[in-house]
């Protein structure tokens, strides 16, 4: 019977289950991962972002199943705000997918974007994800025989059976399905695989009671039950925080709720908690009585030594809890300024470390340009994998479907690699505009500050009774004697959140493009690479191309609307009303995409000036207390080149006619030279390409002329120019 899109379909869906339901809503996965090996622990390894759970869902089998690599997986449905993803929703989302036939795109796709989606093969997408969680279960089954080696055992004993049914529901949330167990390279029939499978089956069982039982109310429950379920969660939570099966589920979280169950029916936290019920620190009391069981409960009902002495140690720490008063101690009141100082400074945070997915889409959410590449490079990654799921079914022979499937994943990775690049560019950017936010809000933080502080000082002006006196510096000094110590403090803390960001920032980008480590801050390389972040050039370029385009649109749209109420003049084709919306069409799309493209610059013209603030950051500076003038800029002296350096140094730049010394009857020039950098080596003529004779005197360039160490008495470059020329017109 042969197996079509059809058949496989209704087997995913099954029988009776009901209609299908609306294209889910587009989310945004972002799939990371981390060496674990111990010559490569902490370095990136692959990633990918993109916007298909079934790409997403692949890629982290596929992550997983390798050992030496850990993966974590984000989601977020507006490119702003993420959540930890587990597996087991991931897979949801995937059979989701499955169900329709186009993908739910999560950036607006282009009008005329060539790299369209077609109908998703369904059926070979949903048998290439059964073959990945094979792989996955092998994985968990057939362990490496140590740390150093990949050879794993052929025969699988029954713990390891054991422990992969438990992995399997902690990570899925289900029970695996036969087609997935018939796809692992393990011999199918013999008595050890049947033995096997039923293990599997009912360890997977026995999780997913002891997580439904911690969902469930606190309605008679059972201690001996409660025990068995937080000791199957607890030993598999160990298992879980291994890196190598991928994130999984929080089984943390149902094993608390257990442990706060079984904190009520313990014998020896039973009593103590219900007479400290109304007690102030109650919350500190029972988490003593949940550290206490935590140690104790793996195993309990047995004793020993080291759990009696457990239970002395917590009976004492929970008399000292019940004895004392909680709460801190009452501090002095606070002051006004001290208020202002804190409504200030209480939405100012350290920086927080964007990850390159979230800085991507952070600038992707903001420009219309970023968000129509990633449309396109988002297509057209689910065009390379809908490929990749169709080499795996391909009929022939083992050659011809592995050379297949070989083409089509080189294809999927170059075209990843290609999208990767423009990943890269949009996150650095990202970083720089998440820099140029935090900064403008430092800026009006310290405003809101001294408008805070001046307040406080002029309403104390206001207050003086002019019948005692007039106001003086002594009244000025005792009125804001406290309020210099807290605007010194806010501007301190303040400068130093700018700081922590502008370094924050500069070791993002560095880790983002490495070659910044190597471009000096004021050469022409950090401006192309300024100008590569910031492209102001090519923006300007695009909008005036783009206003040409509509305004011939606009021209073209306004022939039509004539043409279709008063007839074609003589020589015009006929129009009709297609045609007429076909062009209101068009110049939709390219108004908005002017609008893209005038927002764009825009922002990247604060891009392109945060990014000259993090290369050469401003000196930190602190505002001197009132009644003191500020101190005179001073700039310090310039370091002395480096000793590699001192050796290829230029020699000063002179001035012709001012600092050599003149011929005995000649006189300096009227005009003064203008400096240059550049020099006339060994060119007769200027920068122009015009004759020496030619040139004024103010538009000679410096040359590099070591110092003078000779007599007094020499000729100057310029006499030496003048009598050459004398000697030419004589010649």
């Amino acid at each position: 019977m042969p197996d079509t899109d059809a058949i496989r379909h209704s087997q995913t869906k099954g029988e009776g289950d009901p209609l299908e339901p609306g294209p889910p809503a587009p989310r945004l996965y972002s799939l990371t991962t981390r060496y674990t090996d111990q010559f490569l622990d902490g370095q990136d390894g692959p990633d990918l972002l993109c916007d298909d759970a079934i790409a997403a869902l692949h890629f982290a089998l596929t992550v997983s199943s390798s050992s030496p690599l850990a993966i974590t997986c984000s989601a977020t449905a507006d490119g702003r705000t993420w959540t930890r993803l587990p597996l087991q929703v991931l897979r949801a989302d995937a059979v989701d997918a499955l169900r329709q036939d186009v993908k739910p795109s999560m950036y607006a796709v282009a009008f005329n974007n060539p790299r369209t989606t077609p109908n998703r093969p369904r059926a070979a997408l949903s048998r290439l994800i059964e073959h990945a969680q094979a792989r996955w279960l092998d994985s968990v089954l057939r362990e490496p025989v140590d740390e150093f080696s990949a050879w794993v055992p052929d025969a699988t004993a029954p713990a390891d059976w054991i422990r992969a049914g438990r992995l399997w529901a902690a990570v899925w949330g289900d029970l695996p399905s036969e087609s997935v167990l018939d796809q692992l390279p393990i011999p199918t029939g013999t008595p050890s695989a049947a033995l096997g499978r039923t293990l599997l089956r009912a360890e997977a069982t026995a999780v997913l009671d002891a997580i439904a039982l911690a969902r469930t109310p606190a309605t008679e429950d059972s201690l001996a039950g409660l025990h068995a379920a937080w000791k199957l969660l607890h030993d598999l939570d160990e298992w879980t925080l291994d890196p190598r099966y991928g994130p999984g589920t929080d089984v943390r979280t149902s094993a608390h709720r257990l442990l706060d169950r079984i904190v009520a029916l313990h014998p020896d936290t039973a009593a103590p908690l219900a007479a400290t019920a109304d007690h102030p620190d109650a919350a500190r009391i029972r988490a003593a009585a949940h550290a206490y069981l935590r140690h104790v409960l793996p195993l309990w009902p047995h004793t020993a030594d080291w759990t009696d002495q457990a239970r002395t140690a917590y009976l004492e720490e929970h008399h000292a809890l019940r004895t004392t008063s909680g709460g801190p101690p009452p501090g002095p009141p606070e002051t006004q300024a001290q208020t202002v100082l804190r409504a200030v400074l209480a939405p100012l945070t350290d920086p927080a470390a964007l990850t390159r997915h979230q800085a991507a889409a952070l600038w992707r959410s903001h420009s219309g340009r970023a968000a129509e590449q990633a449309a396109w490079d988002a297509t057209d990654h689910t065009n390379r994998f809908d490929d990749l799921a169709r080499a795996h079914t391909t009929e022939g022979t083992p050659r011809q479907k592995g050379e297949a499937i070989a083409a089509a994943q080189q294809t999927l990775t170059a075209v990843t690699h290609h999208h990767d690049e423009h990943l890269t560019t949009h996150a650095a950017r990202g970083h720089l505009h998440e820099l140029a936010a935090t900064l403008r809000t430092l800026d009006q933080a310290q405003r809101t500050l001294h408008e805070g502080i001046w307040g406080i000082a002029a309403a104390r002006r206001a207050q003086h009774d002019p019948a005692t006196g007039p106001w003086n510096g002594h009244d000025e000094q005792r009125a804001t004697a406290d309020l210099t110590p807290v605007l010194t403090a806010g501007e301190t803390r303040i400068a130093h959140l700018r700081q922590n960001h502008l370094h924050a920032t500069h070791e993002a980008l560095t880790d983002l493009i490495p070659q910044l480590t190597d471009l000096p801050p004021d050469g022409h390389r950090h401006h192309a690479m300024r100008n590569h972040l910031a492209s102001l050039d090519l923006l300007r370029q695009d909008l005036n191309a783009l206003a040409s385009l509509i305004d011939t649109r606009r021209r073209t749209c306004t022939e039509l609307r004539i043409c279709l109420d008063k007839g074609p003049y003589f020589g015009q084709d006929h129009a009709t009303a297609h045609d007429l919306a076909a062009a209101e069409k068009d110049l939709r799309s390219l108004e908005r995409r002017y609008a893209d493209t005038h927002t764009e610059f825009a922002l990247s013209v604060t891009l392109g000036r945060t990014l000259d603030q993090v290369r050469n950051p401003p000196p930190p500076t602190q505002r001197p207390p009132p009644g003191i003038p500020p101190a005179p800029h001073h700039t310090p002296p310039a370091a002395p080149p480096p000793p590699h350096r001192q050796a290829t140094t230029r020699p000063p730049l002179r001035r012709y006619a001012q600092d050599l010394p003149l011929t005995a009857g000649r006189q300096a020039p009227d005009r003064a030279v203008v400096r240059d950098r550049g020099c006339l080596r060994g060119r007769a003529g200027d920068r122009a390409g015009r004759p020496l004779s030619t040139v004024p005197v103010a538009c000679l360039v410096e040359v590099a002329v070591p110092r003078a160490t000779g007599p007094a008495r020499r000729l100057t470059r310029l006499d030496q120019m003048r009598q050459d020329r004398r000697a030419s017109a004589t010649a």
